[in-house]
């Protein structure tokens, strides 16, 4: 009996150290993963603020040309990336400017609706038909001065209104005449 139970406890002393081990082996991989990216990333960081041409010790053996080339090219990368981002803000600030000009557009057109909407019932309120009837002619020519006096003031409100002045006359005056 002891003998089964001391097999059993080797058994699972065993798997123990196996599971252990093979935790311990994937986290050095973690480790060692984490120091190598860590490490690029540095090296790249230092090689972006690194001239690319490598100066010779002897006056005679530089080569003028090629260190001019590419430190020009180099300016160049670096104002290449810059424009990029000054034209892509550009166009994002001229997108926001046309945008804003709708809704003026937009609260404008409203403004002017709503001054329509309070001209129409005085264009569209129907004017008493004068009818011929049989009288004297003072009478006549009162009713058609009245008549004549109502269209240009109606006229007047709205070139008024679309000018942006809003109505000489509150409606209900208006509408009373």
């Amino acid at each position: 009996m002891n003998f089964i139970f001391g097999i059993i406890l080797l058994a699972m002393f065993i798997l123990a150290l196996r599971v252990i081990w093979a935790t311990a082996l994937q986290m050095l991989g973690a480790l060692k993963h984490t120091a190598q990216t860590f490490h690029r990333y540095r090296a790249q960081r230092l090689a972006r603020h690194r001239l690319p041409v490598i100066m010779p010790r002897n006056r005679e053996d530089l080569d003028w040309l090629a260190i001019s080339d590419s430190v020009r090219q180099e300016i160049q990368t670096r104002n290449h990336g810059f424009n990029r981002e000054a034209v892509r803000l550009e166009a994002q600030l001229q997108a926001k400017l046309k945008t804003i000009e709708i809704y003026e557009a937009d609260i404008q057109i409203a403004k002017l609706e709503r001054e329509l909407l309070k001209i129409k019932p005085v264009i569209e309120s129907p004017e008493p038909e004068v009818k011929k009837s049989r009288r004297s002619k003072k009478q006549s020519a009162a009713v058609a001065n009245v008549v004549a006096q109502k269209v240009p003031h109606q006229v007047s409100q709205l070139r008024a209104a679309l000018k942006g002045n809003g109505l000489s006359t509150p409606v209900s005056e208006s509408v009373r005449h």
